[in-house]
């Protein structure tokens, strides 16, 4: 997908994992290094509920900052970040980046990536 290969070189290679869930829970596309399945429903619910923290594989992540359009979340024992931006309507892409990436420098090559994607998913 376009969107992700613009994501990982943006970011300086650092997003690493990438996919399109709905707040429904659905798995709409996912890398093939990543499996939502599990998952998706959660992270839903999360974007939904304004979560403080959110599971994704098992792994723990803090939200550092949430708005309707986003969430960005950080696990402290430094097993990555997980961000989540809003494509359009319940259509959302979660990346997942590697431990050593800027949250909030992530999160705009994340979200700039996602907005290519409007009206294509």
């Amino acid at each position: 997908m376009d969107a992700y290969t613009k994501a990982y070189n943006d970011s300086g290679q650092m997003v690493q994992a990438w996919g399109v869930i709905t707040t429904a829970g659905q798995v709409l596309w996912q890398s093939n290094n990543w499996d939502l399945t599990a998952d998706a429903p959660q992270l839903a619910q999360a974007i939904t509920r304004g979560a403080t923290s959110v599971t994704q594989n098992m792994v723990k992540y803090s939200v550092l900052r949430k708005t309707d359009d986003s969430l960005v979340a950080k696990n402290m024992q430094g097993n990555g970040i997980l961000i989540l931006a809003r494509i359009e309507g319940p259509k959302w892409v979660v990346a997942w980046a590697s431990p050593d990436a800027q949250p909030d420098l992530v999160y705009t090559d994340v979200d700039r990536a996602a907005r290519t994607l409007k009206g294509k998913i």
